[in-house]
């Protein structure tokens, strides 16, 4: 499987970037890593983290295996395509499992002896990236298509929503179960497999992987 990887890799950056050769050979590529099983499973992480983490893992794959975008790319002389992806998740795992801690930790009470300062309550808004800027652009556009795209017999929940809650600063799965009234593992599965598709061929449309 090790040399049927190799290959395809070869193959995948032989092909012109952004081309729909390319995409095929990546998602080909995306395939035979999962068959593999040597990607680590973030232990001890919720379903739906793990999947988020395992998505940008991907995204970081199609942007950087042939040449670098938005950090340096493959080099097959300093290891295995699993070990250059590995090293990769473990930093979105650990950002997941800190983000879960601090989720947890909002719950707990909190008690001081002076007054709240109401100024301490406001949060500097970050400053979106370009990119951010044109999905959400992309996502009102085709509004009225992404809202086609819905969970059986639920219309609310569609893939225009729960695109635009998953983008920075993103609504954890949790307040979306919440919100909903249905099953994390409805919405994380629903979004993987009808919507991030969506978002990803976007951002391959305009160069961004």
């Amino acid at each position: 499987m090790d040399e049927n990887i190799d290959r395809l890799i070869a193959k995948t950056c032989c092909c012109p970037k952004g081309s729909l050769e390319r995409r095929r050979r990546l998602n080909q590529l995306i395939g035979e890593i999962q068959r593999s099983g040597k990607l680590l499973r973030g232990a001890g992480l919720a379903h739906s983290d793990y999947e988020d983490a395992l998505q940008q893992t991907w995204l970081y794959l199609c942007r950087n295996l042939c040449e670098p975008t938005t950090g340096q790319a493959y080099d097959p002389n300093r290891g295995c395509i699993t070990t250059w992806l590995n090293a990769y998740l473990k930093r979105r795992i650990q950002d997941r499992f800190q983000k879960a801690a601090e989720r947890a930790k909002k719950r707990m009470p909190y008690y001081r002896d002076e007054p709240l300062d109401p100024v301490e309550t406001i949060a500097a808004p970050p400053e979106p990236p370009p990119i951010l800027d044109d999905i959400k652009e992309w996502v009102e556009n085709e509004s009225r298509q992404l809202r086609k795209i819905h969970v059986r017999n639920r219309p609310d929940i569609n893939c225009y929503v729960l695109i635009l809650h998953r983008l920075p600063p993103e609504r954890s799965w949790e307040d979306l179960s919440q919100q909903f009234g249905v099953g994390i593992s409805t919405l994380s599965n629903f979004y993987q497999r009808e919507c991030f598709p969506r978002l990803l061929a976007f951002g391959r449309s305009q160069g961004y992987l």
